[in-house]
């Protein structure tokens, strides 16, 4: 909407000024013009990184010069088009964590993201011998959360011990999202024998929690664990 205001290419800069005056967004952080650059940049056609968004709106005319283009379009092949997939047997579990007696998780993919923790903690990493129905979720749900990308990588970076699997390919994605995949569905088995064997509610997962926090991490480095 900046872009389209100023009517013409402009910088980060211009775009940045332009939508504190229109006061189109606010911008949490202490570096504003960074995190635009990096959002408009990652949305750009050309630019070269390793977390390039699925879509596209934006082409460079100049040195740091961006354009709106004329028709929003796909990358092709483009690193976060993969959807997140999870195992069809963790449903039940899935369902109670994100229900009203737990009351916890709102949406699936914060109880994912959260499992994948558990699992990587607990070094237990399982693979999906079978998905849920549907096509997975999207990884613009996970857009929400701010170290979602950085969590991916740093789970693909050691597991493997090599740097290939940060590249921008879709091979390198597919292996990042199976290592995501596998280690949340190890952990939604530690948290389905945890709540087998307790009345199920919220109390249930706090205690986890705590214990979780204050046991010795059995693979490092370790990735806190939070809600």
């Amino acid at each position: 909407m900046a872009l389209q205001r100023i009517g013409k290419p402009a910088t980060i800069d211009e775009i940045y000024k332009k939508v504190i005056e229109l006061d189109l967004d606010e911008f949490n952080t202490p570096t504003p013009e960074h995190v635009l650059r990096t959002e408009i940049r990652r949305k750009t056609l050309g630019v070269d990184r390793v977390d390039l968004s699925a879509d596209v709106f934006f082409k460079m005319v100049g040195d740091e010069l961006y354009e709106l283009m004329k028709e929003p379009t796909k990358r092709r092949g483009a690193v976060g088009m993969k959807r997140i997939q999870r195992a069809g047997d963790k449903d039940a579990i899935i369902e109670l964590l994100t229900s009203d007696s737990v009351g916890a998780f709102r949406e699936i993919w914060r109880v994912l993201f959260f499992a994948a923790m558990v699992g990587f903690k607990n070094a237990k990493r399982e693979p999906l011998t079978s998905t849920q129905t549907g096509e997975g979720i999207r990884q613009d749900s996970f857009a929400n959360n701010p170290v979602w990308l950085g969590t991916v990588y740093l789970l693909g970076l050691v597991e493997t011990e090599g740097t290939d699997v940060l590249r921008a390919t879709e091979d390198s994605e597919d292996e990042r999202i199976k290592i995501f995949e596998e280690f949340a569905n190890g952990g939604l088995q530690i948290l389905k024998e945890t709540f087998e064997t307790s009345n199920g509610n919220l109390d249930t997962l706090l205690t986890f929690i705590q214990s979780q926090t204050e046991s010795t991490a059995t693979k490092t480095p370790d990735l806190q664990i939070a809600i």
